[in-house]
């Protein structure tokens, strides 16, 4: 074994325990996780109105406004 650290690879197939050879672990089907993830995107809007999107508009909104910029006051 050419291993830069001791102990950090696997042995070779002939030295392995029989828990070590055989087949891999195969992934759970999440094949239903990805059409619900689906459904859910389907009804979004491209950009979603933000908590702050309201106060902001008002923030900036032309209006009356104060009187700091009238000369003669």
């Amino acid at each position: 074994m050419s291993a830069p650290n001791a102990g950090r690879q696997s042995p070779d197939p002939e030295n392995q325990t029989k828990a070590q050879q055989g087949s891999h672990a195969a992934p759970n089907d999440q094949g239903a996780g990805q059409e619900q993830t689906k459904d859910q995107l389907k009804n979004l809007e491209s950009n979603p109105k933000g908590p702050l999107d309201d106060a902001a508009k008002a923030k900036t909104a032309k209006g009356e406004g104060n009187d700091s910029g009238k000369v003669g006051l």
